[in-house]
Formats: C-alpha cells, structure tokens, sequence
C-alpha cells in the first residue's frame, strides 16, 4: 500500500435507467472545494433575491412617501385657502358690524353686544377624532381655523338678529322719513335725465348727474317726499332757487338744547318757480312745497330731484343715491307706517 497517496472519496451512482454502476471519487480538497462553491451560489443567489426585494421595498416605500409629502403640500395649501377666505369673510362681517352700529346709532338703539359677551368658542381640543392625528402644525391651524368659523356663525346669528330688529324699529318709527313717493304729479311730467354719468347740457363734457330731472309745465306742484324739516329754502348757484329737506326728527338733548340726529336721508329739489316752505318747517309726506320753474343753470322748465344719504358723505359719489331706487308705486305701499 502507498501510503502517499491521498485517500479519496468514492460516490457510487446507479442509472434508474439501466441499473448501470458508476463510480466518482474525490479528494477531500476538491470535494470541500465543490462544497464552498455551492455554498457560495446558494449564498449568493440568496442575497441577490433579498437586495432585489429590498430594493423593491425601498422603491415602494419612496414612492409612498413621495405621495405623502404631494398630499401635505395640497393639505398645507388647502388650510392655507380656507384661512384666507375665513379671513374674508371677517373682514365682510367686520364690514357688516360697522353699518349695523351706524343703524343702530341712527335709531338710538343700544349697540350690539360686544364679541366677548358672545359666549364660550370651541378649542383645538374640540376637534374631531379624524384630526387627532394630524402633526401639531396641521392641527393647531384646523383648530384655530375652527374656532374662528364658530366664532363667525355666531356672528351671523347675531348680525341677523340685530338687523330683523333694526327693521322692525324702522318700519315702526322712521318709515315716514324714507322718501319714496314721486316729487311731481305723474300725469303732468316725464323724467327727462336719470341719475348718473351724461353729458353736460352746457359745457358738452361728461359729467356725472346726481340726481334725476323732471319736465314739465311752470307753475306744476312739488311735493316734499318723506316727513322731515327745511333744512335750507333760498338760492344756489346751479339750482337757482333750491329747497333741501332733512328726513329726520330735530330732537333735543339732556340739557334740553335741540340738535339733529346725525345719518338719514335729505332731499334736494332745484330749479324751483316758487317756494312755499321757510327754513326750519316741519314738512309732512306729500305736502307741496313749491312749483316747477325754470331758474339757475337750466335749459327749460325742469325739477332736479336729488336723495342724499347724510352719513356717507365721504363715500361714493358723496353720499347721493339714484331717486328711481326709493320709488315704490308712488309710494303707496308704506303710506300705511305713517297714518298708524
């Protein structure tokens, strides 16, 4: 026996074929050698399928966060909206305050109850479950944004109040200081100019009308269009000879001393014949205060009829309306207020 030579190890395989015997025989070094190799494409197929489902995986996931952050940003944007049109809208309700408070002043009714005295609000901490969730960012700025909706729509529930018993005190009190019946006999006259921007009869440049001109015959009745007093009867410039009516009460203060409610509305009637009525004259609806003529800056017999808002003197067109707004079927339909 040499006992150099290696000891080898023998597989014996037999075919299922044939029944065939075959015999292999390996060195213990090829044989650990064959081994590792295998061992080494099991291991390596196995990290090939794990780093490829790993990045699958990673894929997966960016993908998911991707769309996470897609969403926070509509979110963001979304919340971001909502808090501007919430903003316009307590601008709009800050706006609607103000008018409130100036009618209310006007109809010496006690103001408005202040916003602290409109009771508890909604906190973060009232908000739903499906915010609870929400980064604290995110749900502080839901949570203030709820709070000042809930605030708004207290505000509107109140604004409502207020206005439904602005109105009833109106249509109680001042309906006989709103002018809307017609300031000449319907029959006998026709609107020559309406309210607005025309053409200059005398200087043939645009300029805008404050008021609407009624044709007619010299001598045609005038008649004051709401209650009120002559609050000027004499001459203008313009109008040639001009009566204005204020549409409110001279009331008197604590200390007995008279005064004039600030606001309401006073009439203008220009380009008078005659005047009938002396300055500081109570005037009732429908009582004549002068005849149609043809004075001041005019190009024929004519009434200017002007309606002038007395506490927006500073706004638009300083304060002057369009007369055709107030005239309601001559007026027959609030008539009723003021024989009560």
């Amino acid at each position: 026996m040499n006992k150099g030579k290696r000891k080898r190890r023998t597989f014996i395989v037999i075919s299922p074929r044939d029944g065939q015997i075959r015999e292999y025989g390996f060195s213990p070094r090829i044989l650990g050698l064959i081994l590792l190799g295998a061992l080494g494409l099991v291991g390596g197929l196995g990290y090939y399928a794990y780093t490829q489902g790993f990045h699958q995986l990673r894929l997966s996931d960016q993908k998911a966060l991707l769309a996470l952050k897609k969403e926070n940003r509509n979110l963001l944007r979304s919340l971001e909206q909502t808090r501007e049109e919430v903003q316009q809208l307590g601008e709009a309700m800050d706006q609607l305050r103000a008018t409130e408070d100036r009618l209310r002043a006007h109809h010496a009714m006690e103001p408005l109850a202040a916003s602290g005295e409109l009771g508890g609000i909604g906190g973060v901490e009232d908000l739903s479950e499906e915010f609870a969730s929400l980064p604290p960012q995110k749900h502080l700025m839901v949570g203030k944004l709820s709070m000042r909706i809930d605030y708004l729509k207290r505000m509107v529930n109140l604004q409502a109040e207020s206005f439904e018993e602005i109105e009833r005190k109106f249509e109680e009190a001042e309906i006989q200081y709103l002018p809307t019946i017609l300031p000449v006999p319907e029959q006998q006259t026709w609107l020559s100019s309406s309210f607005g921007w025309r053409i200059d009869p005398f200087t043939g440049r645009r300029a805008f009308h404050r008021g609407v001109d009624f044709a007619g015959r010299k001598g045609t009745p005038i008649y004051a269009t709401a209650d009120g007093f002559v609050s000027y009867a004499g001459k203008d410039r313009y109008l040639g000879s001009t009566i204005i009516i204020a549409h409110r009460k001279k009331e008197r203060d604590e200390q007995g001393q008279p005064y004039v409610r600030q606001g309401g509305y006073q009439t203008e009637y220009g380009h008078l014949d005659r005047i009938m009525v002396e300055q500081g004259q109570q005037i009732k609806r429908g009582q004549q205060i002068g005849t149609m003529g043809n004075s001041g800056r005019s190009t024929g017999p004519h009434l200017h009829y002007a309606v002038r808002l007395q506490d927006q003197q500073l706004s638009k067109h300083r304060g002057y309306q369009n007369p055709e707004n107030f005239i309601f079927d001559n007026g027959e339909d609030y008539l009723w207020a003021a024989s009560e």
